[in-house]
């Protein structure tokens, strides 16, 4: 026998999930607020008028003469010795060279002038100085300023302390404490009773009818394969040995 795999045909219950609408009351609840007057007792600050008496402490000055010793610088002029540096000037003799002019006079015809004719004309002569420069060395005597020390004599301005009387007047502040009668405003608490409104919310159940849709179970038949396993008898030729051969 062999095992042989058949595919066959089977009805079987199944259970298949089918959509139907339904109507089902549910409960909503909704938030309503309500306005109610509520009396409560508050504090609140009354202005109120009062009269307060003020102290203040002023300083009230006061002049008065007073004598006093002080001591002050009086100037005094005074003559000291010293030395100042004065400039004077002193004769130097150098050498230097210059030039002479050791020239000539000499007697020369002069030019005729041309608006006279030259038959008509005397010739005329004239002097002329001939220049003859000659250098030599001579001695000059010039002042030079020279810068000499001699004593002097100064005045000098000079500050003596001296002790002195003088009159002079002082202010003394003194201390006095005024009053006075002022009116200001006061807050005081004051209880009032006073209806407010309150805000109150509560829930309130509401049903209504919806429509939904579920899925609803039912048992239907269906033919499906089915993959079985079937013992079919299968022939098998097995060879046979020769005795005679086994035997050997």
């Amino acid at each position: 026998m062999c095992p042989t795999y058949i595919t066959e045909a089977r009805t079987v219950k199944t259970i298949e999930c089918r959509p139907e609408i339904r109507e089902k009351t549910v409960t909503e609840y909704r938030t309503v607020c309500e306005m109610k007057m509520v009396e409560r007792t508050c504090t609140v600050m009354v202005p109120e008028l009062r009269t307060k008496t003020v102290e203040w402490v002023v300083n009230v000055p006061e002049w008065k003469e007073v004598t006093q010793e002080c001591t002050v610088m009086v100037p005094h002029t005074e003559m000291r010795q010293g030395t100042r540096t004065v400039c004077k000037m002193e004769p130097v003799t150098q050498t230097r060279t210059v030039m002479e002019d050791q020239g000539h006079w000499e007697e020369r015809p002069c030019p005729a002038p041309k608006t006279c004719a030259p038959a008509t004309c005397a010739p005329k002569t004239c002097r002329v100085w001939v220049p003859k420069c000659v250098e030599k060395e001579e001695e000059v005597t010039c002042m030079r300023p020279i810068q000499v020390e001699e004593p002097c004599e100064y005045p000098v301005t000079v500050c003596k302390p001296e002790t002195r009387t003088r009159t002079i007047r002082v202010c003394e502040c003194k201390r006095e404490v005024r009053r006075q009668d002022v009116q200001c405003t006061a807050y005081v608490p004051k209880e009032v009773s006073r209806k407010v409104p309150v805000a109150t919310y509560k829930c309130v159940p509401t049903k209504r009818v919806v429509r939904c849709t579920v899925m609803v179970p039912h048992e239907v038949e269906k033919v499906v394969p089915v993959c079985t396993v079937k013992m079919v008898p299968k022939t098998i030729e097995v060879p046979v040995c020769c005795p005679t051969k086994c035997c050997r």
